[in-house]
């Protein structure tokens, strides 16, 4: 009796405990959670439950934000950072896997998030230091996902030998940083920025002159501010008061880097796709080509979607974004495409 009423538990609870798992029956997902070598606990979903049939597996790196994997409507719950585009097909196929944000909730009911889906944490409510803020750096990132990949190739259900990761925005230049494991075998490059998060602000300022939205003297000197800014935020260092704008210049350092020179010096393949109309990316990501025909680089496609801002999203005449008309299908399915040919 005590044997069955365990086994019952197991599966009310939906716990694998051989999986090191947690089933959400409503979602068809599994969350896994392991242990990395310096003692973080990493949460990661992966978007169906079967565990007896080996696939090739995608790894989606998201974007900037402290969103939860999943997210708890009251009446129904979704998983955020890959509601744009028809996972559930592309799961017949492969393994898809999303990575957690370090110290961020698996699940957040929608009081806990502002209108971004970002998780209010405590600290964020008395301008303290949250966990995640100190975390929320380049380096923790690949670390974080080096310890998911090593562990996913050793499971029975991960074709080891076929293994990719698409990164979004700052996912974007996470999944660049990962191209010196050897079990990555291609990259998707979505809205990412390869000179680096900060440069953005800057291409975007310049573009208002031609918009005539403002003077070239006042773009100017907001282009001046934006300098000033960036020489506070690296001077920095060890002696600096820990606080909060010390850990979000942190932030900003890590990500500012540019990965140009990364990326054309890289050998494995490289799908690029971005908004044409996502200025601040989009500047940086038309150049590339060139540098690749520089250098003899033939390895990569590019997708510019055209008209589509940082989320593949149709930009109207007046600069507006509809986010009733997306893409994210038309690029995923690009990449599936040139990936499988």
């Amino acid at each position: 009796m005590k044997v069955k009423f365990i086994i019952i538990i197991f599966l009310v609870l939906g716990v694998c405990a051989k999986s090191n798992s947690q089933i959400y029956t409503d979602l068809n997902a599994r969350i896994f959670n392991i242990t990395s070598s310096k003692n973080d606990t990493i949460f990661f979903l992966k978007t169906d439950t079967c565990l007896n049939k080996k696939k090739p597996t995608i790894i989606f790196l998201q974007g900037s934000r402290p969103v939860p994997l999943i997210i708890d409507w009251g009446e129904f719950k979704f998983i955020p950072s890959i509601n744009n585009f028809d996972y559930g097909s592309l799961s017949l196929r492969y393994n898809l896997i999303v990575i957690s944000k370090p110290n961020t909730p698996v699940m957040a009911t929608k009081k806990q998030l502002d209108d971004q889906y970002n998780f209010i944490s405590k600290e964020d409510t008395t301008n303290g230091v949250s966990k995640y803020l100190q975390n929320n750096v380049m380096e923790n990132y690949v670390s974080r996902a080096n310890a998911v990949i090593n562990y996913l190739v050793k499971q029975k259900w991960v074709d080891a030998s076929n293994i990719c990761l698409i990164g979004h925005s700052e996912g974007a230049n996470i999944a660049i940083k990962l191209a010196k494991n050897k079990y990555v075998k291609a990259i998707g490059y979505f809205s990412g920025n390869p000179d680096g998060g900060f440069s953005k602000y800057i291409k975007e300022t310049r573009v208002e002159t031609l918009s005539l939205k403002r003077s070239a003297k006042d773009v100017q000197e907001n282009i001046n501010q934006l300098y000033e800014n960036w020489d506070k935020k690296s001077q920095i260092n060890s002696q600096s008061k820990k606080n909060k704008d010390y850990y979000l210049a942190k932030v900003w350092l890590s990500f500012g880097q540019s990965l140009q020179n990364e990326i054309v010096a890289m050998n494995k393949p490289l799908f690029l796709s971005y908004g044409t109309d996502d200025f601040g990316i989009a500047l940086g990501n038309d150049l590339l080509p060139i540098y690749f025909m520089n250098v003899g680089k033939t390895n990569y496609k590019m997708m510019p979607m055209v008209g589509c801002g940082h989320n593949f999203e149709e930009i109207s005449s007046e600069g507006v974004s509809n986010f009733d008309k997306m893409h994210w299908d038309d690029v995923m399915n690009g990449f599936i495409e040139w990936w499988e040919s």
